[in-house]
């Protein structure tokens, strides 16, 4: 835990982050596994509340500097470079903290799918020719279609602590019973110890490739 920034922040998705949304996939997976722009919009207006973000919050200079030590001099020589003798005297004055900006370095894309496992016709878009395609909004088992971590920010255990994160917002909000994926099998004891049971060897044969079926029971908050 010690190696997270002080300024890392989780939130719900929303169709306004879908340009990060799409840089980001395009640093994690192939080509032949990314997932589209169109899927990308569908999801994050059907179901955004299943989708997660992590971002790194940038703050007005002073702040920002601060509280990401580790790009506060890259921070400082930009900004002296943009501003004016003038106005490097005023940002002497005390000022206002606030976010300027979020920079999305991980996320979690889901919907609700028709069966306990993943399969190829819940990855894709809706079709009146098959009823278990896309987005099943009665269903009880959510399916993560992608979990990503910006390279850069990777080996500082932020993906384990987006998915415990999503799990306990979903478990307590009662959006599911079930939160299943499929993964590569050097990805597997990852997922364990989060707490994910390895299923075996999945039926989805994606982007023609070996995956795993892992799976993770959701447990509501007991109210007081």
């Amino acid at each position: 835990m010690s190696d997270f920034p002080p300024n890392v922040s989780i939130r719900p998705l929303t169709i306004e982050d879908i340009d990060q949304c799409i840089a980001l996939e395009a640093k994690g997976f192939s080509e032949a596994e990314r997932c589209t722009p169109d899927k990308f919009k569908y999801r994050l207006t059907t179901c955004p509340e299943l989708c997660s973000g992590l971002f790194v919050r940038e703050y007005s200079y002073k702040y920002n500097a601060i509280n990401l030590p580790e790009v506060a001099e890259r921070i400082e020589a930009e900004h002296k470079d943009s501003k004016s003798d003038n106005e490097q005297e005023d940002e002497d004055l005390p000022v206002k903290s606030s976010v300027t900006k979020e920079t999305l370095i991980g996320h979690i894309i889901a919907t609700k799918i028709h069966s306990s496992h993943i399969t190829e016709a819940s990855m894709e878009l809706p079709s009146e020719n098959d009823p278990t395609a896309g987005h099943i909004e009665h269903s009880r088992f959510v399916g993560i279609h992608g979990l990503v971590v910006d390279p850069e920010w990777q080996g500082k255990n932020l993906g384990t602590l987006l998915m415990h994160d999503y799990i306990q917002k979903l478990s307590n909000q009662d959006l599911g019973s079930k939160v299943v994926i499929i993964c590569h099998k050097d990805l597997i004891p990852f997922y364990e110890k989060i707490g994910f049971n390895n299923n075996g060897v999945s039926e989805c044969k994606f982007a023609n490739q070996t995956w795993y079926d892992l799976s993770i029971d959701l447990i509501p908050e007991e109210e007081d």
